[in-house]
């Protein structure tokens, strides 16, 4: 395996044939990683979970759907335990290891690293495979740590979240991450505090950082400008492509109360 930093993807990106690994500093990242994993959601689906080492422990599922495999029985039961959990898996197969504690005992750096390799072999034999591999960062030397890094082609990261933030040069929210129907809730919730109390004002939207945005927003912006009391209009900055496109095509007189501001810098 290439030594050189591995490719980064959103676990909620994860393919069948990616042998990911999560390096994480502290349990919340762990718990948001491992939760859309082998959750319910688009990410997790009904795929057969198997659980390897610690990943059994705190927080992974239980259930019909999911095999508690020992890892510690030498490669090849290993390997054998692995390819029979795939070749019985009506659907696709999400593995789940996690291996700190045999990294924080003495040598344990070598028995790692060859589970490792037999989980790259059992990933890239199937086209039906992820597999998440997290490791506690404080539990290894930098060069323990590289060399994990080594053995996967993908570091994996939480989902993006919605982020809001307010600004007062111009008065108006900053946007970052993804607004989709989930974030509806919570977008509605920031623009209305805000609306309350801009009078006739200028409401501007920077979004320069918003990295994906759903039709229903769109429409959310509209009824907001809508109803705001004054009609003081809601200024869009830095509209992402994507949204530009679609804008410009349907045309901004489409959308009564929101008016096109500064570009994005990507223009």
């Amino acid at each position: 395996m290439d030594s050189r930093w591995p490719l980064c993807r959103p676990v909620n990106e994860l393919r069948p044939g990616d042998h990911a690994w999560l390096a994480y500093q502290g349990e919340d990242e762990r718990r948001q990683v491992v939760e859309a994993f082998v959750g319910t959601g688009p990410a997790g689906g009904a795929d057969r979970i198997v659980l390897l080492g610690g990943a059994a422990d705190g927080g992974a599922p239980a259930g019909d759907r999911v095999a508690v495999l020992p890892w510690d029985a030498g490669p090849s039961a290993l390997e054998r335990a692995l390819t029979a959990e795939i070749a019985a898996a009506e659907r696709g197969v999400r593995l789940l290891a996690d291996l700190t504690g045999t990294l924080r005992r003495p040598g344990g750096l070598p028995l790692v690293l060859e589970c490792e390799r037999v989980i790259a072999r059992v990933v890239g034999a199937s086209a039906a495979v992820i597999a998440v591999c997290q490791f506690d960062r404080r539990a290894g030397a930098p060069d323990q740590l590289a060399a994990l890094r080594a053995e996967h082609a993908v570091s994996v990261v939480p989902e993006p979240v919605l982020r809001i933030d307010r600004t007062s040069h111009p008065a108006g929210l900053a946007l970052g991450g993804e607004l989709d129907a989930s974030r509806h809730a919570e977008f509605r919730r920031a623009l209305s505090g805000l609306l309350a109390h801009a009078g006739g004002d200028p409401v501007h939207l920077d979004l320069a950082d918003l990295e994906f945005i759903d039709l229903g927003a769109l429409e959310l912006l509209t009824a907001a400008a809508a109803r705001h009391p004054r009609r003081g209009p809601l200024v869009l900055d830095r509209v992402p492509e994507r949204l530009r496109t679609i804008i410009e095509t349907v045309g901004w007189d489409m959308f009564p109360g929101l008016e096109p501001g500064a570009p994005h810098p990507g223009r």
